[in-house]
């Protein structure tokens, strides 16, 4: 029996996850004695039964202070770290192996995802002096065309987001200092619930005059957050899984890569980005519309009742803002929407079909294989089965 030792917190959404993923990994194997910080009895016993003494053969850990990393470092065991949070991230001469989330390339669909409802001014709230914040906010600017440099940023230490009505008024201030209307990325979801408390204090409307998009899709955090906060899932057991994987070569004589990066999921789109912006406002009402009812199974009939305008003529309009027609937007939000059903739930492909508006499966197999290069199913094996 191999002793591996945890040590992730569960105090978020990517803690947990991240756990989960090892833990399953470590069932998988059945030859790995799992113990760790997360519960200092998680196991807490060798095979024998009796208390463990001796070091661990590998950690699994959330390396998130310098403290802790010359910690780990210095005791010359395989460690692999799973948070990404200092420079040293994928470098040759890290300390650690790494499995982490691929934080340039979430920062970088962020930012494709409000430039494509419309915001052509943006902002980014994120955690001074963390490598993963750092690089979110890269991908960021590089989605908007904006020099990393020249993108208005707010960022302070990640217990300062944490603690959610202590020091607002700087926050609030550059807030107020935004253009109207702005679309921000906040770097996790507790930066983007502590914004949108901000935009509460200071009657800054949301989504209508700031959007806010969040990461992690900590749904609890989400959920209560008023409105709900639109936010990138990451695939955080898949990172879990990755790391397991990657101990387990370096104890079997192996050499895999040093650095392993997981790719985020699917946005989450909740009320907080529940709105488009062109400078024709009647297709933004349009593409507004669409994205909150297309679920519901409605048609671009339905769209041109809801608008004192003529079929024709709103169909021309929407095309010359969004390059688009409306049926396409329609079935759009409804890819959409059945993606974010196949990644987190368990519904069979017909009530996810029913769910997400298309109503008969074989419309849906049609229309999601035409905009995502695989059927329904196929992309939910590949979105669980987590990285090789």
């Amino acid at each position: 029996m191999r002793t591996i030792e945890l040590r992730v917190g569960l105090d978020d959404a990517y803690g947990r996850a991240a756990a989960r993923g090892v833990i399953r990994y470590a069932k998988e194997r059945g030859d790995w004695n799992l113990y760790g910080a997360v519960s200092r009895d998680f196991s807490g016993q060798d095979a024998d039964g009796s208390a463990l003494t001796r070091r661990p053969d590998g950690i699994i850990a959330r390396v998130e202070s310098p403290e802790a990393a010359r910690e780990l470092a210095a005791l010359g065991i395989p460690v692999v770290d799973i948070a990404g949070a200092f420079p040293f991230s994928g470098a040759a001469s890290a300390p650690f192996l790494e499995s982490n989330n691929d934080d340039f390339l979430t920062g970088l669909r962020a930012g494709e995802y409000l430039r494509g409802i419309g915001f052509a001014s943006f902002a980014f709230c994120g955690v001074g002096r963390a490598e993963w914040s750092a690089k979110r906010r890269k991908g960021f600017a590089e989605a908007i065309g904006r020099e990393d440099a020249r993108l208005p940023a707010f960022e302070r230490p990640l217990q300062w987001w944490k603690e959610l009505r202590e020091g607002t008024d700087e926050l609030e201030d550059f807030l107020r200092s935004l253009p109207s209307p702005s679309a921000l990325y906040a770097c996790n979801d507790r930066a983007g619930l502590k914004t949108a408390e901000a935009c509460r204090r200071r009657g800054i409307a949301v989504p209508d005059q700031l959007a806010i998009l969040g990461t992690d899709d900590e749904d609890l955090i989400c959920e209560l957050a008023a409105p709900s906060l639109s936010s990138v899932r990451l695939d955080c057991e898949g990172i879990g899984r990755a790391a397991a994987r990657m101990l387990e070569d370096v104890l079997d004589g192996r050499n895999p890569e040093r650095s392993v990066r997981v790719m985020p999921r699917e946005i989450v789109e909740r009320e907080s980005t529940r709105t488009a912006v062109a400078d024709d406002e009647l297709a933004s009402r349009a593409l507004s519309w669409i994205r909150t009812n297309a679920p519901r199974g409605v048609d671009a009939g339905d769209l041109a009742a809801a608008f004192p305008l003529s079929r024709r003529s709103l169909e021309r309009r929407f095309k010359a803002a969004w390059g688009k027609s409306p049926h396409e937007a329609i079935v759009e939000a409804r890819v959409e929407r059945a993606k974010g059903l196949l990644a987190s739930t368990s519904m069979t492909l017909d009530e996810v079909a029913r769910e997400s508006g298309f109503g008969a499966l074989q419309r849906f197999h049609i229309a999601f294989k035409r905009t995502e290069g695989v059927s329904p199913g196929a992309w939910r094996r590949e979105r669980r089965s987590g990285p090789r």
